[in-house]
């Protein structure tokens, strides 16, 4: 017993000083683009979406895009499903919905249409939709009328930003890719944002090193597979991350 007690204090002391660094350091993970699925990313795929919900992702991103005939969709680009699909010489040509349906991600995995995620989403209502490419206040209230308060977007300007809040969205990213995003950095419109989804090269910005200093806000970042690689100085800003591969 006594050769015992020294190594259940170590172990102790191991399982504190874990659970502390645990902690400090909380995110809550988004899984990126569907989340990662055989090692495939980027596929927005029901599989994919599926697949997240039975490893326990919480938040489930999906980029969504237009088709020709203007039917909601998840693609991240349409040049990347044009090369997923096996119609790479099509370059980044839009295709029809009917094409868009009747094609395989990589031969195995099934495109999703935006009315197909809402189905899913309601159905499964511990989970929260990520929204990316697609910021419209209009559109996502069409497509996701009764998914407001477990919907995350990122809003490409800051108009649609300060809608979006008004309109009672659960969480809304200011996105580093906003159009406007100078103008709105050195006005006094930045005081209302919360939170601002940033790239992981955007700390080596010196304008948000600049602004950093001026507002506080909190940081989604993407994207991310290892968590040690965020900068220490900004642990306690960033609260959550797009991530391919780290399981909740």
């Amino acid at each position: 017993m006594k050769n015992l007690l020294p190594l259940l204090l170590l172990t102790l002391l191991f399982s504190c000083s874990t659970a502390e660094k645990n902690e400090e350091y909380h995110l809550e993970y988004i899984a990126h683009a569907g989340g990662a699925i055989d090692s495939c990313i980027y596929t927005n795929s029901r599989e994919a979406m599926e697949q997240a919900l039975e490893e326990g992702y919480r938040f489930v991103e999906f980029d969504l895009l237009f088709t020709s005939d203007s039917v909601l969709v998840a693609a991240h680009s349409w040049s990347d499903f044009n090369n997923m699909t096996g119609f790479a010489h099509w370059g980044d040509s839009v295709p029809s919905f009917s094409d868009f349906s009747a094609r395989k991600i990589y031969g195995l995995y099934t495109p999703l249409s935006a009315d197909e995620i809402n189905t899913f989403f309601e159905l499964n209502e511990d989970l929260f939709l990520v929204t990316d490419k697609i910021s419209e206040p209009g559109v996502l209230e069409r497509y996701f009328p009764n998914l407001k308060d477990r919907m995350v977007v990122e809003a490409f300007s800051y108009e649609h930003y300060r809608r979006l809040k008004s309109e009672g969205y659960f969480r809304v990213f200011y996105s580093c890719m906003a159009q406007d995003l100078t103008a709105t950095l050195f006005s006094s419109d930045f005081e209302n944002v919360e939170w601002l989804a940033l790239h992981t090269s955007g700390f080596k910005n010196p304008i948000f090193r600049l602004i950093e200093n001026i507002h506080q806000f909190d940081i989604a970042l993407f994207t991310i597979d290892n968590v040690d690689s965020i900068p220490e100085k900004y642990r306690e800003s960033v609260k959550m991350v797009y991530t391919n591969f780290i399981k909740p």
